[in-house]
């Protein structure tokens, strides 16, 4: 009888086995992948107070049926990537009403980015950055951006050349980021996470379409004269003449936004810059210098290349590249009820070219070269402070992460009115710069003259 039942028992546990197995098995859901439309990037805008626009960048699969990228089976060229609008209430019913016209089934999982058209982004992003980061199919690691302008111009005009697809293009354009920091590196956590924090002010990648890279004359951008642009951060010709001025003389400055950079080129699409917002609604932009020095005092500044004027030669310059040493120091007191920032910032890196000559390799001139450097940056620095005060952004340094150990609980951080103390603050920056290197020359001499 006991052996009846240890076989029984056996039996049970073997066919409970067997029944979980196929339980766990993992295709109760799974789709092919000539089921679906993979979305690489979305861009929406605003049409009416109640009607946005979808534009949506799919994966041409025939493209690739043949091995390359470029090519498809039937001989002519077929595009990498297919783009289409629709319009709707909201972005849910726009992926919605993408399937009445698209056999595949609408989905976001390989999305690479989310732009956003500069009017929609001016009237606030709170409700689609809510619905993007509940919806399961979208990353939070999917990168932001705003586009001056519409952005279905953006993935319209948007044509990449050294990639296939445009999600391989934004995956390599924010890692451009790290190396140069003339844009900063937003994804939806990030800006969500911001708008939690209840003080700090969120910032996003600028993109823009260069009407004239294709070198024929072309109209200004529709976005300078609509959407108060110019008032908050697009420029005025008479602004941009200013600016380039200032960096010619002064090259530590980049003072161009997304779809401004001089140049010629098939793709008219650029990333450069920032917008900057306020709780959800963007107030402004910065250019692409603005962005190096908010990264740098944001702590998320990786290595870039400065050049800055030769203090020993009027017509000369200097080329350096950067990295970010360690974080900088901040220390936030309050002294005779006013509250005291103090940052430090710390920088190192190498000699990339010295034009005049001049011996800067020499431990005397390298101090006497890092001196003016570090004067450079910390005005840069002052006038960008400056400017968010002006223009009545609110920190986008976050240095309101510094002032709350001055707290005590969380209710008085949701009633502190942390902009109008961040405006009064006496602010000072110290920048620290160590040049490391001097590259694969160890000794700079003038050449001889005849």
């Amino acid at each position: 009888m006991e052996h009846k039942a240890k076989k029984y028992k056996l039996y049970s546990k073997t066919i409970c086995l067997i029944i979980l197995t196929a339980l766990l098995t993992g295709c109760w859901g799974a789709r092919e992948t000539n089921e679906v439309a993979l979305v690489l990037a979305v861009g929406v805008d605003k049409v009416t107070n109640d009607q946005i626009e979808v534009t949506v960048a799919f994966a041409n699969t025939l493209a690739f049926a043949a091995g390359s990228g470029g090519g498809g089976g039937g001989g002519g060229q077929v595009e990498p990537f297919v783009v289409t609008s629709v319009r709707g209430p909201s972005m849910l019913d726009c992926f919605k009403l993408l399937n009445s016209y698209i056999a595949r089934e609408i989905n976001l999982m390989h999305a690479k980015s989310f732009i956003f058209g500069e009017e929609l982004a001016r009237d606030g992003l709170e409700e689609h950055i809510r619905m993007l980061s509940r919806f399961r199919e979208v990353r939070g690691n999917t990168y932001l951006y705003v586009c001056r302008g519409k952005a279905k111009d953006f993935l319209v005009n948007n044509k990449p050349k050294l990639e296939t697809s445009p999600a391989k293009q934004f995956d390599l354009i924010e890692r451009s980021s790290r190396f140069f920091g003339l844009f900063p590196r937003t994804d939806i956590d990030d800006f969500y996470f911001t708008l939690k924090s209840l003080h700090s002010s969120p910032v996003v990648s600028l993109v823009g379409i260069n009407k004239k890279a294709g070198g024929q004359p072309q109209q200004d951008q529709q976005q300078g004269k609509q959407g108060g642009s110019n008032k908050e951060g697009g420029q005025q010709p008479e602004q941009q003449m200013n600016e380039v001025k200032q960096s010619v003389e002064n090259p530590l400055r980049v003072p161009y936004y997304a779809g401004e950079v001089p140049r010629t080129g098939e793709n008219k699409a650029e990333f450069l810059g920032s917008a900057v917002f306020r709780n959800d609604q963007m107030v402004g932009q910065l250019t692409g210098d603005e962005t190096r020095t908010m990264l740098l005092l944001r702590g998320d500044f990786d290595t870039g290349i400065f050049i800055l004027p030769d203090p020993k030669h009027e017509d000369k310059v200097v080329s350096l590249r950067l990295k970010q040493a360690k974080k900088p120091q901040i220390k936030v007191s309050i002294e005779q009820g006013q509250v005291k920032i103090k940052e430090t910032i710390f920088l190192e890196g190498e000699f990339l070219s010295i034009p005049s000559g001049e011996n800067y390799e020499s431990p005397e001139n390298k101090r006497f070269l890092e001196q003016n450097f570090d004067r450079e940056m910390e005005k840069l620095a002052t006038e960008l402070i400056a400017k968010t005060r002006e223009q009545d952004w609110g920190d986008i340094f976050r240095y309101d992460r510094f002032y709350r150990k001055e707290l005590s609980s969380w209710k008085e951080w949701e009633s502190l009115n942390w902009k109008d103390i961040y405006d009064q603050a006496d602010i000072t920056v110290t920048c620290k710069s160590n040049i490391r290197r001097p590259g694969l020359l160890r000794k700079t001499e003038p050449y001889p003259e005849e």
